[in-house]
């Protein structure tokens, strides 16, 4: 999950701490004095305990988006008196929270340790029949056809089962000549005329049959000479056949190849005989491993991975050619193992500056701290540079933290006057700095978080969406007669919508709307901010209803549908409201 999904939660944290009273004792709880008195109280004091040197600007602590510079002011929103906020705290990079917020917001933190990497590798595959156990059965005599056994493909075939008869009266002549030699009792006419009935396509056990019996078959019967499954079936009753005419194909399915695709990179850690673990989704009871048995010598050069064959058995049967195959690489004794220093990979945060963590510096505090990282392997990331063992990381919940910390670095920035504009400015020449767009950015939080409730099945929390719609009713009041104004108008009135929608189909009906009103901010107003988040816009084949999605494969939240992937446009490209000119606000 990525900041942008976070900071939706986040936002209802910090409300929430603003809104917690200093102290929770059972008599405060009890008493039930006014919240709103009791803030205007804390402002106050804080006010008077602050020097008036160190007070550059204040805020509101339930909207921290809102700054000001007039002391005894009072938010606009919700009409709290302003609390100072200190130029300590303005150009801090850092957090501080307090011990109830951390168990609120379920922050739990890790080690910086030392741990092995061993070169196991994850890759995925697909069953594909073994083609050394197929079989194809062809006519060896010349006649007509009759008595087939197998009707249809996927017929199972057993080693000698009776497939057909076939007339065929240069075999009845044949026939008659050796039975003729027989009687004569002339051992190598016997001998050279057996051996004509050979050739002619009759099975030896036919000819010992009639050595045995000495009467005439007029309808030879062929029989099978391997087991497996009919995949191709070429004749029916009746059919004239000649030699070397095809009849049908067997394949067996007590071994199947698993086909991987491995990156490039991990080929040199391929081997033939290496072990491979096997999970399938589709057959619990499956084989569980296999060994590689072939490395194709080519790689696909659009995936840039190369196809590895692995033989696995499948003497249950359970598995299917085109089986969706999960496989781990294990590292072979030969492969030595490296102690390297080591976190937890989920508390890696990724952005446009690179790989960073939150460290927890003690007492409640916290700050982000660039670090350099290397291969992952079980859960466990690489760190090259950034950290020292037995220093501690924020594992769950670093999200909020990061979120809140760019929230401070932000609140110079809120207070910059905005340049003019009127209805004919572009959304993409919007006066729109990063402390604006990560406002804008809590409606685009809101569509991720809606898709996600639909695909997990969830409802949403309408306190979550509070937040939101008072940044949205702000930025209302800062873009009035902008192209960005409807784009609120609109987005506001889903979010509000989906307050009472919370999940299913309604909940989707309001994400579709929000989509539509997000669409010409997402195309046409910093689409570059939101591929470089990582973000990817999808369209339903069937409705054209959109959504975004943080990475992976698509998930519709609305349908079964297929779905085609919108490109983000290039700012770059020139005329770009002209290529766009069907997605215009």
């Amino acid at each position: 999950m990525t900041q942008f999904k976070f900071a939706l939660i986040l936002s209802s944290a910090l409300i929430l701490a603003a809104c917690e009273p200093a102290s929770k004792s059972p008599s405060a709880l009890e008493a039930g004095h006014d919240h709103a008195a009791m803030q205007a109280g804390q402002s106050q004091s804080s006010k008077m305990d602050m020097p008036a040197e160190e007070v550059s600007s204040y805020t509101c602590p339930m909207h921290p988006h809102y700054i000001a510079t007039d002391p005894n002011g009072s938010c606009p929103i919700c009409g709290m008196d302003l609390v100072p906020v200190t130029t300590e705290a303005k150009g801090s990079s850092g957090v501080s929270v307090s011990p109830e917020m951390l168990q609120t917001m379920g922050i739990r933190t890790a080690v910086v340790s030392v741990s092995d990497f061993n070169q196991a590798l994850r890759a995925y595959g697909t069953v594909e029949p073994n083609t050394r156990l197929e079989s194809m059965a062809a006519s060896r005599l010349e006649g007509w056809i009759s008595g087939l056994t197998v009707r249809a493909e996927g017929d199972r075939v057993r080693r000698g089962q009776r497939l057909y008869s076939i007339y065929t009266p240069d075999l009845i002549a044949a026939q008659k000549d050796y039975l003729a030699s027989l009687q004569i009792g002339n051992a190598r006419r016997i001998a050279s005329v057996r051996q004509r009935l050979i050739s002619k396509g009759m099975q030896e056990s036919l000819v010992d049959r009639l050595s045995e019996t000495r009467e005439l078959i007029e309808r030879v019967p062929v029989y099978a000479e391997s087991s497996g499954v009919v995949t191709q079936l070429m004749v029916r009753d009746g059919d004239y056949l000649k030699p070397g005419d095809p009849i049908l194909q067997l394949q067996a399915y007590d071994k199947v190849w698993v086909i991987a695709s491995v990156p490039e990179s991990d080929l040199p850690k391929m081997d033939i005989g290496k072990t491979a673990n096997l999970k399938f989704e589709s057959a619990p009871d499956a084989a569980k491993s296999g060994k590689v048995d072939y490395i194709y010598p080519t790689i696909d050069p659009k995936t840039r991975t190369a196809r590895v064959r692995i033989s696995v058995d499948n003497s249950s049967g359970s598995l299917r050619p085109g089986a969706y195959a999960d496989i781990v690489f294990e590292a072979n004794d030969t492969e030595t193992s490296a102690s390297q220093l080591s976190i937890p990979s989920q508390a890696i945060l990724r952005d446009s500056r690179g790989a960073h963590v939150i460290v927890a510096l003690g007492e409640g505090r916290f700050e982000p701290r660039d670090v350099s990282i290397g291969t992952s392997v079980r859960g466990r990331t690489e760190i090259l540079s950034g950290l020292k063992e037995g220093e501690r990381i924020v594992a769950s919940g670093q999200f909020m933290l990061d979120s809140e910390s760019n929230l401070r670095e932000g609140f110079t920035k809120l207070s910059a006057p905005i340049s003019n504009f009127d209805a004919t400015t572009p959304l993409s020449e919007l006066p729109i700095d990063a402390a604006t767009l990560s406002q804008i950015d809590h409606m685009v939080d809101s569509a991720l978080y809606f898709h996600e409730a639909l695909i997990d099945g969830y409802a949403i929390d309408p306190y979550f969406l509070d937040p939101t719609l008072t940044l949205i009713e702000n930025l209302k009041g800062r873009f009035a007669e902008s192209k960005l104004s409807p784009i609120l108008e609109q987005a506001e009135t889903a979010i509000s919508g989906a307050k009472e929608n919370k999940t299913g189909e309604p909940l989707a009906a309001q994400l579709s709307e929000l989509m539509t009103a997000l669409d010409p901010w997402l195309t046409l107003g910093a689409p570059a901010h939101y591929k470089s988040k990582g973000l990817i816009f999808y369209s339903d084949d069937e409705t054209a209803r959109l959504w975004l999605q943080d990475g992976g494969l698509p998930a519709n939240p609305y349908s079964d549908a297929t779905a085609q992937i919108i490109s983000w446009p290039d700012p770059m490209a020139g005329n770009m409201a002209d290529e766009m000119s069907g997605r215009q606000p």
